[in-house]
């Protein structure tokens, strides 16, 4: 299945505002993590602290069942005054 993931904050700023992956669905949300790290390597750890979010919430889960049409985004961690 192929998706597309928005970015957010550092991750946009090294890999643009979105990506498409070839995953499969369920997918681990690990191996989600680990395809996004496989093309930018200096971002594992960032990614590691992520939070990813399906149609506009968090998700806790550890596999992730995808649909059409799903939103897929990575916010990772932020600071600033």
């Amino acid at each position: 299945m192929e998706i597309n993931v928005k970015l957010f904050a550092f991750l946009q700023d090294q890999l643009g505002p979105s990506i498409t992956l070839d995953i499969a669905n369920p997918i681990r949300v690990d191996d989600l993590l680990k395809q996004i790290s496989q093309r930018a390597p200096q971002l594992t750890s960032t990614l590691a602290n992520s939070r990813i979010a399906l149609n506009q919430e968090f998700v806790n889960a550890e596999i992730i069942s995808l649909k059409a049409n799903d939103e897929i985004a990575i916010i990772p961690p932020v600071s600033g005054g």
